[in-house]
């Protein structure tokens, strides 16, 4: 069964809670899941431990701030198939968009998630990150595995590239055409 990160905001009870749930809604599911809460690096519960071993302050939140990172990134990119991206917030949280990041680059299969209706750009997330997504995003924790079996059979669909593609198609269009309106016409019918 595939493996599913779970990424998003982990800073407060309601916050783990609510990954705790979109982990449990994959679960029901039947996929695996790492909850870096639940299965990675506990900051709080090792830091005592590191400064019961005589390291300093700094120095041992330098050494689980390593350790975080580098547990997680191993995680996303190496042991897990999938990331289900938790979005809610007036913005995502900078972490999260990190691992989302990863994943849209390395090919892994995608799920944004989001059912808080704050956002910073007039009801819109940014769309460098929902466009990480595709500029779909499901709203309940049933839609989440769903998601995510249609994003793990899309794996391999190049979208680096197409976007890559795209882009460059766009910066040509911008220079060719110094009039708003027959630029905006044809990204109409480009995108």
């Amino acid at each position: 069964m595939p493996r599913i990160y779970c990424a998003g905001p982990l800073f407060n009870d309601p916050e783990r809670h609510e990954m705790s749930q979109i982990a449990d809604s994959l679960e029901q599911a039947g996929f695996e899941t790492f909850l870096p809460h639940r299965d990675g690096l506990e900051f709080a519960r090792l830091l005592p431990v590191l400064l019961d071993l005589g390291l300093t302050q700094a120095r041992a939140d330098k050494v689980l701030q390593h350790a975080i990172f580098s547990l997680d990134v191993h995680q996303l990119l190496e042991g897990c198939d999938g990331v289900a991206v938790n979005l809610n917030g007036r913005v995502p949280d900078e972490g999260t968009v990190v691992e989302a990041s990863l994943a849209w680059l390395s090919g892994k299969a995608l799920v944004l998630y989001k059912n808080d209706g704050r956002t910073l750009l007039e009801g819109a997330d940014n769309p460098m990150v929902t466009g990480l997504g595709a500029f779909k995003t499901v709203s309940t924790y049933a839609e989440i595995p769903k998601a995510l079996e249609r994003a793990l059979q899309g794996i391999g669909d190049e979208r680096v590239q197409r976007t890559l593609h795209r882009g460059a198609a766009i910066a040509r269009l911008r220079q060719e055409q110094g009039d708003p309106r027959a630029l905006a016409s044809l990204l109409a019918e480009m995108c």
